[in-house]
């Protein structure tokens, strides 16, 4: 008779056991919801959603759930309304932003110099545009006939000439369904060569340079971007894509704009294409060149597609701009441009075509590049030589 028992009293103990079990798995699920990561992290990617929507609180979006760190952008982000715009008498409004900004970060003077000139002026981010003289060489507007599918937007500085140069005989040259610009600071340095005048000259030459009156240098690059998205929304509002890359930068036109004519709608409505880092973290050596201090952020990076060469659906550009209205700026753009699409509640994709840290001792084959999207860095006279090489007909890989 006790066997019996003891059978029954184990199925009981079994069973509730089991329930026990569900109810935690249950529970954590819908906590996992809520929750988003450990203290200060930022969420990984989730599945791509083609319609963007910017809630009134994005705190859950970008992470800041659970105890509030005390580094100086995770307490912007949680109170941020919106940002100055920078317009008119609204400079003094974004220039004190970053007083603010010095005031209260406790450690602000050991930090380096090009990330304290950031914070200043960070806020900041309306500028007129660079005209040069007499106003010859603005770039005209994409008419009603002539939007392209494809834009490219290539990031350049004014002293580099020769890289401009060959992405305009190379992968930017005329092409059915593309655009070429290229996005530049003010050619009038700081401590260096006036270049206005050649700068001038080409802008006449080409007319493909947006140029603004800001200083340009590499903590300014979410400038352009911001700037770019402002432009379209004016000038080339109904372009399908954009490709925003660097100069030293090599491109398949031709395969890229394949795979983005063969896209599924649902996935190019919402497209945020490129090398993507799902789990990035800040470094913390002083020294480097993305070096980020604690006192300023907390948490890991969002996931995000690399600065190098990133491909977006163009009707996301308005949404872009709300976004980033509403998202404390942080130094890096690409890691910037990250925590907008994440704040938009989109997700970007990765494609292993594009490849943004080539070796500088390899020579790229053109037989390996045919099977990608994307490469840099690259030497102007390599870009040259590859691309001469993918047009030849008798090319056998």
């Amino acid at each position: 008779m006790r066997c019996p028992k003891c059978l029954l009293c184990l199925s009981a103990l079994l069973t509730l056991l089991g329930l026990k079990v569900y109810i935690e798995w249950t529970s954590e699920s819908r906590l996992s919801k809520v929750y988003l990561g450990p203290q200060g992290t930022l969420p990984g990617p989730t599945p791509a959603s083609p319609e963007p929507t910017l809630p009134a609180n994005l705190s859950a979006r970008l992470g800041q759930t659970g105890p509030l760190p005390l580094a100086y952008w995770n307490q912007q982000q949680w109170r941020l309304g919106a940002l100055p715009s920078g317009n008119g008498t609204e400079w003094g409004d974004c220039r004190a932003w970053g007083a603010a900004a010095a005031a209260e970060i406790p450690d602000f003077t050991s930090y380096p110099v090009d990330l304290r000139r950031f914070l200043l002026s960070a806020a900041c981010r309306s500028f007129p545009q660079w005209l040069p003289g007499g106003g010859r060489g603005q770039v005209p507007s994409c008419g009603e006939t002539n939007i392209p599918h494809l834009l490219l937007a290539v990031k350049s500085e004014p002293g580099r000439f020769a890289e401009r140069q060959a992405v305009r005989e190379t992968w930017g040259g005329p092409a059915p369904g593309t655009r070429l610009l290229f996005l530049l600071g003010s050619p009038v340095g700081e401590g260096g060569p006036d270049l206005g005048p050649l700068v001038a000259w080409e802008s006449h030459r080409y007319s493909d340079l947006l140029l603004w009156d800001f200083l340009d240098v590499p903590f300014n690059e979410t400038l352009k971007d911001l700037l770019l998205l402002s432009w379209l929304g004016h000038h080339c509002a109904g372009v399908s894509f954009v490709l925003q890359t660097q100069d030293d930068a090599f491109v398949h036109t031709p395969a890229l704009l394949d795979y983005l004519q063969a896209l599924p709608p649902s996935w190019a409505r919402g497209l945020y294409l490129g090398e993507v880092f799902t789990q990035a973290k800040p470094l913390r050596k002083p020294g480097g060149s993305f070096y980020v201090p604690v006192s300023f952020f907390e948490g890991d990076y969002p996931a995000y597609a690399s600065g190098g060469g990133y491909v977006i659906a163009g009707r996301l550009a308005p949404w872009l701009l709300q976004a980033a209205a509403r998202v404390a700026p942080f130094p890096f753009n690409d890691v910037y441009i990250g925590l907008c699409f994440r704040a938009l509640g989109l997700a970007p994709r990765a494609h292993i075509g594009f490849v943004t840290a080539w070796p500088a001792e390899l020579r790229p084959d053109p037989c390996a590049l045919s099977e990608l999207l994307l490469l840099r860095p690259i030497r102007p006279q390599d870009s040259i030589w590859l691309w001469k090489h993918l047009q030849d007909p008798q090319l056998q890989c």
